[in-house]
């Protein structure tokens, strides 16, 4: 039998809980989810419990398989989970700490995130958890300033006053997405989501009032939640009532 290529060493090691893979096998983690965090476990100081990780680094670390956009939902997705805490990192670009629940630490206690929370960010967990689901990649700070200098112009093209035909017509992109496939529909009203990205597609389609989401769930595919999340936010600052086609007005923008 070949010795293996590298030499195991058995006098560094970290305490890894089976909890974590029935955590995966329950559903309670993606797998994807469930890589990161390990990852997260394997790296982080055992005399404190914390990574020090920054998005670009953690794609490099994984051979760039996940996009730093990727990496920086699934880091949000395991926030949210409370596996793990770190600071907003909105427009920052730079490495950052991230504290991981129930740590082993080398003292024999174990890290506590909600100790963490009230000592660096003094804002409770509905916050924290709020702030998490709101944070988008960096990269999107450069396309928010575009969208906000066309958002007056398609409010006006979209309003109740006008009678433009600009954007989306009756037969809209919507109801050509759900013609084409009368067999996978997907009802608002009874759709399931799997994972924190359908759940925030059902929120949005619900808003548009969309009666399928099979347009929300193609957007998800080809613009990521990022985009969505952020044409999204640009919509609900509108004035309200100033909209009258929501999803022809959330399409253009979602294009822009």
């Amino acid at each position: 039998m070949e010795n293996l290529p590298f030499k195991i060493d058995n006098n560094d090691y970290v305490k890894l809980p089976r909890s974590i893979k029935t955590a995966l096998v329950d559903g309670y983690l993606r797998f994807e989810e469930y890589s990161v965090l390990v990852w997260l476990w394997i790296n982080a100081n055992p005399r404190n419990g914390k990574a020090h990780v920054s998005y670009a680094g953690l794609s490099k670390d994984f051979k760039e398989k996940y996009s730093k956009n990727h990496i920086n939902r699934l880091m949000l997705n395991l926030k949210r989970k409370k596996w793990i805490w770190f600071a907003g990192q909105q427009g920052r670009r730079s490495s950052f700490h991230v504290d991981i629940a129930n740590y082993p630490l080398s003292n024999g206690t174990f890290t506590d995130l909600a100790h963490c929370q009230r000592q660096k960010s003094g804002r409770s967990e509905s916050t924290t958890d709020e702030q998490s689901q709101a944070e988008v990649p960096t990269e999107v700070d450069d396309v928010r300033q575009k969208l906000e200098s066309d958002k007056s112009a398609l409010v006006e093209r979209f309003s109740f006053n006008q009678k433009s035909s600009f954007g989306r017509s009756p037969k809209n992109d919507n109801e050509k997405e759900n013609k084409n496939n009368r067999s996978t529909r997907r009802p608002v009203r009874s759709f399931s989501p799997k994972s924190f990205e359908e759940e925030r597609c059902l929120e949005i389609a619900q808003y548009l009032e969309e009666a399928d989401m099979s347009f929300m769930l193609s957007a998800l595919k080809k613009y990521g939640l990022a985009k969505l999340e952020q044409t999204y936010k640009l919509m609900r600052d509108s004035p309200e009532g100033s909209i009258q086609r929501k999803g022809a007005y959330f399409n253009t923008l979602l294009t822009l």
